[in-house]
């Protein structure tokens, strides 16, 4: 089967960022399918790696852009894709959001080569932009809820990353064939790490004695990381024995250095900067705690957090500052804690529910890492997910079981 892979933020695996692109069309090749990425980045690159052609375009993109730029960005890949998946022999065709606008070129490559569209959403557009304030123009929304329709009711199959998206998508199109497929746990690629989390420790300087907790993510401003960076300066005033580290980069960047220093935190120990896949799956499983962070909005509470499955896979529980589905399935397996808003109240939450046993750590990694295996296992959806792609492109379903992908590339 020919694979048409339209994404535009597609990373390789010692790239930082979202590795399930990169992981499922791995796998894809792997089960012997011709495998061609379409993506943006910062330079014009062709390149093949384990069998994936990947067409990277000349499109920057940075988290810290405006809103404004990010469209730029968005309709000068939807513009330059579509000339380019147009050119490729497909079987099928698959495009992931965000943003919305990937749905264009997915939809003219499968006409003109006369193959089913499948189309991935990852966020709800224009539903969410407009929930959180960043989408106000109404002729853009009345076009944007355009768009969505069309390419939902273009798509031979619609694959949602939640049961909240799922839930969407059938708002706007009830007449969608959908199947929910969510962010996955790379459980071998975290094995390594949870083997040797004590040396690790000790290699990082964090003391057997002082609880870590550890982002790894984006520092948009969706994602509230000053609330962790808060939590950490009201953990210090009280003297604990805890470290808080949050790795990444953003718009809100600077903001959380101001309020380290707010809190007389030194913003270089609290904020290291961006750190690559492979240092996430060696650091990750050392640490005591994950931590995930919204803003207070009900919009966010469907999205399916990499970071969440992430420490599932290193065995570390999580605590969200957050409701939503991952909140709740984590919490019902006693893999996770909602705390607080309020950084103040987070931080009695926390000390309270350690020192009574509340929270036996132990136990939660155990927990987590079963919930790894169990229901989120990037094989497993893997499975789920091309079986979704063989049937929509009329195939017979595969009956040999996807090998099981190893660490070696991340």
């Amino acid at each position: 089967m020919r694979i048409v892979y339209i994404h535009q933020h597609f990373n390789f695996p010692w790239e930082p960022g979202w590795q399930r692109p990169w992981q499922f069309a791995r796998r894809l090749a792997r089960a012997g399918h011709e495998v061609t990425v379409i993506c943006g980045g910062r330079e014009r690159q062709r390149e093949t790696l384990e069998g994936v052609e990947v067409h990277r375009l000349a499109v920057p993109y940075e988290n810290a852009m405006v809103f404004q730029q990010r469209v730029r960005s968005f309709v000068s890949f939807m513009a330059r894709a579509c000339y380019y998946a147009a050119q490729v022999k497909a079987d099928v065709v698959f495009a992931s959001s965000t943003p919305l606008t990937t749905a264009v070129p997915g939809i003219i490559a499968s006409r003109i080569r006369r193959a089913p569209f499948v189309f991935e959403v990852r966020d709800l557009w224009p539903e969410a932009p407009v929930a959180l304030g960043f989408l106000k123009n109404r002729h853009v929304i009345k076009a944007a809820e355009a768009l969505e329709k069309f390419a939902y009711r273009s798509a031979k199959h619609v694959i949602a990353l939640s049961p909240g998206m799922e839930a969407g998508i059938k708002r706007v199109w009830p007449q969608a064939e959908t199947t929910v497929v969510p962010n996955a746990s790379d459980v071998e690629n975290f094995a390594a790490a949870r083997q040797d989390r004590e040396s690790i420790r000790a290699d990082l300087g964090w003391a057997p004695d002082e609880t870590v907790l550890f982002y790894a993510g984006s520092f948009g401003v969706t994602y509230d990381v000053p609330w962790l960076i808060r939590l950490a300066g009201e953990l210090k005033k009280r003297g604990q024995k805890f470290r808080v580290v949050a790795y990444g980069e953003g718009k809100d960047t600077e903001h959380c250095r101001a309020v380290a220093r707010e809190y007389g935190l030194n913003p270089l120990d609290v904020l290291p900067g961006k750190i690559p896949r492979t240092e996430i799956e060696r650091m990750l499983p050392a640490a005591d705690f994950a931590v995930s962070t919204l803003v207070d909005n009900p919009a966010l509470e469907i999205n399916s957090l990499n970071k969440v499955f992430d420490a599932l896979a290193a065995a570390r529980p999580v605590l969200f500052n957050h409701a939503g589905w991952l909140p709740e399935v984590l919490s019902e397996a006693g893999a996770g804690w909602q705390l607080s808003r309020d950084p103040a109240t987070a931080t009695d939450q926390l000390i309270r529910a350690l020192e009574s046993g509340e929270i036996d750590t132990a136990a939660a990694g155990e927990a987590a890492l079963e919930l790894a295996r169990e229901e989120f296992d990037r094989d497993r959806l893997f499975d789920r997910f091309l079986t979704v792609l063989e049937n929509s492109a009329g195939l017979p379903a595969s009956r040999k079981k996807t090998p099981t992908m190893t660490s070696e590339m991340g």
